[in-house]
């Protein structure tokens, strides 16, 4: 059998079922004939739920792909990624799509893009959520992840203090208090914007149940806190998980 890192790895909306036959989107098409592959050639066709689908390319033309299924395999339990879910306020879309190549490589399950006082209205849009969706997805390929986050928004922050998942929800600010060092359970970590949060923000975040906390390097640029929360909450998490 090929070794799982010769198949090229192709994203599909959903997982399909062995023995199934499936057609290639345009653009993952296009990735098939980039990479000069042609039938026969073993493929790995991966939804971001951490679920495989390995076969072989049926054919390959300008008019698109299809790939037969052989075999289905799930991710073991050992790789299941504890929950982590960043929510960011709107950047420059180059620094947000910094962010969503790290948070895929760091296994981020949710990146969400949130409305806030100081966040200029163009830096939090629709189309911006289509462009890190792309995002995530090309950098899963090149990291051969199983999952990539779920992009979600743009939602006021109101919204976003509310809805958000996790039992530990850290609220990051200059002025809090100094980042938990243990986290258990699911963590979502709201990253403010290039301005700061106001007053009127911070109030609401704690009123909400958010916990303010500090990266130990004091004020940082947003894209480079969303990066050393990341690690900082996966590092909390093993640590507390360890007996």
């Amino acid at each position: 059998m090929d070794k799982p890192q010769s198949r090229a790895r192709l994203v599909v909306a959903r997982s399909p079922a062995p023995g199934e036959e499936i057609a290639l989107s345009r653009e993952e098409t296009a990735h098939v004939r980039a990479r000069r592959l042609s039938a026969g050639d073993a493929v790995t066709l991966v939804d971001g739920t951490g679920i495989e689908a390995r076969g072989r390319l049926l054919s390959v033309s300008r008019a698109g792909a299809h790939v037969a299924v052989e075999e289905i395999v799930h991710a073991a339990e050992t790789e299941t990624a504890p929950q982590i879910d960043l929510l960011v306020a709107g950047l420059r879309p180059e620094r947000l799509s910094w962010i969503a190549q790290k948070a895929t490589e760091l296994a981020a399950a949710r990146l969400v893009l949130v409305e806030t006082s100081r966040t200029q209205s163009f830096r939090a849009s629709v189309a911006g959520v289509a462009r890190l969706e792309r995002v995530v997805r090309e950098a899963a390929k090149q990291c051969e992840c199983r999952r990539w986050p779920q992009i979600s928004g743009p939602m006021p922050l109101e919204a976003a203090l509310a809805c958000a998942r996790g039992s530990q929800r850290l609220f990051l600010d200059a002025m809090g208090d100094s980042f938990p060092q243990r986290l258990v359970g699911a963590v979502a970590i709201l990253v403010g914007p290039e301005g700061g949060w106001t007053d009127a923000e911070r109030t609401a975040a704690g009123e909400a149940g958010w916990r303010s906390a500090a990266l130990p390097a004091g004020r940082l640029r947003a894209e480079t806190a969303a990066l050393a929360a990341l690690v900082l909450a996966r590092a909390a998490l093993e640590r507390a998980a360890k007996p």
